[in-house]
């Protein structure tokens, strides 16, 4: 059988370039097909690892607020609590990735816990997007007020140097937990752990000398030092606290590379569209920087921390490997 060579180059032609227009019709139908433009046109839900009245669910509930005005839309929050920040965290690792479900994320429930807690089945950088900064705190490292208690870090860690000491902490791996290890571990130096559920007891006993210190956050220690129960003797993190402008920071005290802070951002599934992201990074950031935000973070002694997605993402992927070399290095795990 003769082929007619220019009919089969013909054909062959018109094959290739029917292919081309579906492959370019393609490319341009799918990603309207994952945008929403009316996004958002039902209610965001910002998931809660933690409990009621915690950190992450007071500031969850502050940002919500302001963001349904900018949104125009019912933002609320939902507490999904237990494992230690695992299961809620977990969960929205496997949501609908719309910008529908997302998670108040944390130092701890996304930079310590994976590394902690062998039941975290999450990774924080293949499974989340990062939305935007919402805000930040230091710690404060307290002891008593006694006579006999150190008057500053320099004395502090001399003391430990001297005598068994101990530190008293919110519980096993938390930020409060880790931060005092982590600084043992840069003067060279080591002393008892006394966990405690929540801060609570803490300042009471290290006011009472019962434990020679801690480090805790400013909400939980200040009244005590402003009364004169406790003595504040550091700041964790790179500046010095507008309510405590006379304490140094570690770094000040002679520790250049030492920070700890506490951080809270807002996080949503992998593949969530970045239009979305995007319009929901805007409506964070605006929510934060206002004043009303703004005036009720700084209440509880908190900062905001205003970051976009991109700017949070850079600031997550350094913060967390500090803490994940620390935590494998030092040996600490959470029993579940």
């Amino acid at each position: 059988m003769k082929v007619n060579k220019k009919g089969a180059d013909m054909f062959f032609k018109r094959k290739s370039l029917i292919k081309i227009y579906i492959s370019l019709a393609i490319g341009f139908v799918l990603p309207a097909a994952h945008a929403d433009p009316t996004f958002p046109n039902r209610a965001v839900n910002i998931v809660v690892a933690f409990g009621p009245g915690t950190g992450s669910d007071t500031i969850a509930r502050i940002l919500s607020e302001k963001m349904r005005e900018i949104l125009g839309s019912p933002v609320t929050v939902e507490n999904r609590l237990g494992g230690g920040g695992v299961i809620g965290t977990e969960y929205v690792a496997r949501a609908k990735p719309d910008g529908y479900t997302l998670t108040l994320g944390s130092t701890s429930s996304l930079g310590t816990t994976p590394v902690l807690n062998p039941n975290a089945k999450y990774d924080v950088k293949k499974d989340f997007v990062f939305i935007s900064g919402l805000a930040k705190s230091d710690y404060v490292i307290i002891t008593s007020t006694s006579p006999s208690a150190p008057q500053n870090l320099k004395e502090l860690l001399a003391q430990i140097k001297k005598e068994p000491s101990s530190f008293a902490s919110a519980g096993v791996g938390t930020i409060t937990h880790l931060a005092t290890e982590m600084l043992l571990h840069k003067a060279s130096l080591s002393a008892t752990h006394i966990p405690y559920k929540g801060s609570g007891q803490v300042i009471v006993d290290v006011a009472a000398g019962q434990v020679l210190f801690a480090t805790d956050s400013p909400a939980a220690a200040l009244p005590l030092i402003q009364s004169g129960k406790l003595r504040a003797l550091a700041v964790t993190g790179p500046t010095r606290l507008a309510a405590l402008p006379d304490i140094p920071t570690v770094a000040e005290s002679g520790f250049a590379d030492f920070q700890v802070l506490a951080w809270w951002c807002l996080a949503a599934p992998t593949g969530t569209p970045d239009d979305v992201v995007k319009k929901l990074s805007d409506a964070a950031q605006k929510a934060i920087s206002s004043p009303e935000v703004t005036a009720r973070l700084r209440k509880m002694e908190i900062d905001p921390m205003l970051m976009n997605a991109a700017e949070l993402t850079a600031f997550v992927n350094k913060d967390i490997p500090i803490w994940t070399k620390f935590i494998q290095s030092s040996g600490i795990k959470i029993t579940p």
